[in-house]
């Protein structure tokens, strides 16, 4: 069976897939939240997953998923503040560093 994982068709179709998983991926099934919409939310400043329903116009059912939404929440609030200490620190336009 030939390999196709390096054909450049095939890896265009994996990430297109994994775009897609992640626009539909459900956090919250009673409130069918996602995880795009947490992520969202958590890129505003909402630093708790009861904010963050709320924030969604939604309210906690069965509260099996609060760990993963604010695990959810936490990943994306770690890979803002990496994002922006990067900008930060690298030079701006001028030559001369940015400074917070």
């Amino acid at each position: 069976m030939p390999n196709h994982s390096s054909h450049p068709i095939t890896s265009e179709i994996a990430n297109a897939s994994q775009q897609h998983y992640q626009r539909i991926m459900l956090v919250c099934i009673c409130n069918a939240i996602t995880e795009q919409e947490l992520r969202s939310v958590a890129r505003q400043g909402v630093t708790c997953p009861e904010s963050a329903y709320r924030a969604l116009g939604k309210t906690p059912q069965c509260r099996i998923c609060l760990d993963h939404a604010e695990d959810v929440m936490v990943e994306e609030q770690s890979s803002c503040r990496s994002r922006c200490s990067r900008s930060l620190n690298a030079p701006s336009q001028t030559g001369t560093w940015a400074t917070a």
